[in-house]
């Protein structure tokens, strides 16, 4: 078995030594500061559309008939809760009824809603309270889900 070994030196070997070193130095930093941005922006769109979610099943509670407010906002702050794993005390919860044409006023209280009454649940929580890095140009940036549904 024949081993091979290089035995043509270039003239520029030694002038280059150490520059592979000093390219990797200078390039990871950045090339980690874009991964978590990437990760973060990621998480972001993530957690949006689990405030979403959370926002439909609160929706979905707020159409039936006997529901509450109480009810809605503790269904929407429980969801948050499972899914993003924030603190509920950090989710606001915004109800509004929209009456159909016709129908009393319930100024945006479900238990008096009518049937075809718009019900629309926004739930959003700050991104200072759900990121994994903090990142100054986010920080106060409010996540928001919304979803409406009509009143059974």
């Amino acid at each position: 078995m024949q081993i091979f070994r290089r035995t043509d030196h270039h003239p520029h070997d030694a002038e280059r030594r150490g520059a592979a070193t000093v390219e990797t130095a200078l390039v990871l930093p950045v090339f980690f500061m874009v991964m978590l941005g990437i990760v973060e922006i990621g998480r972001y769109f993530m957690v949006s559309q689990l405030m979403t979610n959370a926002a439909r099943e609160g929706a979905r509670i707020a159409i039936m008939t006997g529901s509450t407010n109480n009810d809605v906002t503790a269904t929407v702050k429980q969801v948050a809760q499972a899914t993003v794993g924030v603190d509920p005390a950090a989710v606001q919860v915004t109800i509004q009824v929209t009456e159909y044409s016709g129908n009393p006023p319930a100024n945006n209280d479900v238990s008096k809603a009518n049937k075809r009454d718009l019900c629309q649940v926004t739930a959003t929580v700050n991104y200072d309270q759900i990121n994994l890095v903090p990142i100054k140009w986010l920080t106060g940036v409010a996540v928001l889900g919304q979803a409406a549904m009509r009143h059974e």
